[in-house]
């Protein structure tokens, strides 16, 4: 797949078909941006081509602090990773990540650094513009290091691997999901690859063009579909489909619509990949049972899908599979963070802990029901193969 780094998104835009059947579904709440309307920020961008940067959200002085601190939460495992002596960047000498830095287990969403990222009041800001209100929930997701030299060309984890974390079932724009930036992110240093004017073709896809495709069952619920190549080559030949490698400076914030097809790759050249994923939703649209189960989440000190009004834990509480040995060694230093986080006011309502104002009833009902058990899991272990 070739791929461009600095030329604008195609403004082509493809109407939606007419014809397709649609799930009956309730779009009350979400973004519905009007691509005729100018904003005069960066959602013109978002509304008009599924994604954009918001340049400068953090300082480079906090960039360089949250890389220092997510340093230091590597270097505490004990395995033989220094930050300064690439010798030691290597798969076991590090806690277990997927596709070669993105880590979600250990408790990694709960750590400190995690929490003061994302209550910084800048990057809070941008969803509040999107979603209009202030009142947010954030998911529990983790964050990205990604050393250099660890994945060659030709490797398994350098191939991409075309997704959208929204479920078939949801052909509305559902949900904004974030990155931010916190280093150097060239052509070459890894990091989001999109598919030009994807999302445009999200109901044909999977209600016209690949409705054979569909299972006995019905499309999945769980926000995540791995196209297959068939689905690629489609979606690829569609007008103004290209490949764009986002680049991005310490502290820009890269959004897109969770429609969009996109991967992550790894970094190619010598700089690291250092990011955090983060997403807010308005607080009003959890239920009571699923902030129960955000609530639980959080006493467990669980990591969590990227959305914070579907708290689905990302996996089982059991060590991950490290190869040539029967424990990983890095769950034998910890599971979840030595210390819990503190949360100020603002955080404890971020991580639903307490109620905004007009919401008490719902964090009352959450309060009354018991989550030791959540009915829903989202693991995403072989996804991320």
């Amino acid at each position: 797949m070739s791929a461009s780094c600095s030329s604008a998104p195609d403004s082509r835009v493809v109407p939606r078909s007419s014809t397709c059947p649609l799930p009956s579904s309730s779009h009350k709440g979400y973004p519905e941006f009007d691509p005729k309307v100018t904003y005069g920020d960066f959602r013109d961008e978002l509304a008009r081509h599924g994604w954009c940067v918001v340049p400068g959200v953090l300082n480079r002085d906090k960039c360089e602090s949250y890389i220092s601190s997510m340093n230091t939460w590597l270097e505490s495992f004990g395995l033989g990773y220094q930050r300064d002596d690439p010798s030691t960047w290597s798969d076991e000498r590090l806690p277990v990540s997927y596709r070669g830095g993105l880590f979600n287990q250990y408790g990694v969403a709960h750590e400190q650094f995690m929490w003061d990222l994302r209550t910084e009041p800048n990057l809070v800001a941008q969803f509040a513009k999107i979603y209009g209100t202030e009142d947010l929930l954030v998911g529990y997701d983790g964050c990205n290091i990604s050393l250099p030299f660890m994945i060659k060309p030709g490797d398994h984890f350098a191939k991409p691997w075309p997704h959208v974390d929204q479920s078939p079932l949801r052909t509305h724009m559902h949900c904004v999901q974030g990155i931010i930036n916190l280093h150097e992110n060239g052509p070459q240093d890894g990091g989001l690859m999109v598919l030009k004017e994807s999302h445009k073709h999200y109901v044909e896809l999977f209600y016209e063009k690949f409705a054979k495709d569909k299972p006995e069952n019905g499309w999945t619920t769980v926000d995540m579909h791995r196209f297959s190549d068939e689905q690629m080559q489609w979606l690829e030949s569609r007008p103004g489909a290209e490949w764009h490698k986002v680049c991005a400076k310490p502290g820009d914030l890269l959004l897109w619509d969770s429609r969009v097809c996109h991967y992550g790759s790894p970094p190619m050249g010598t700089n690291p990949r250092i990011a955090a994923y983060v997403c807010y939703k308005p607080a009003s649209m959890i239920t009571p049972e699923l902030l129960a189960s955000k609530l639980q989440l959080f006493q467990d000190m669980q990591n969590s899908t990227h959305d914070g009004t579907l708290p689905y834990k990302i996996s089982a509480p059991v060590p991950p599979i490290r190869r040539g040995f029967d424990v990983d060694p890095a769950w034998l230093v910890r599971q979840v963070p030595d210390k819990r986080p503190a949360l100020d006011e603002r955080g404890k309502k971020l991580a639903g802990l307490e109620p905004y104002p007009g919401l008490e009833d719902i964090h009352k009902q959450a309060q009354a029901i018991d989550a030791t058990q959540p009915t829903e899991d989202c693991d995403r272990t072989g996804f991320f193969a």
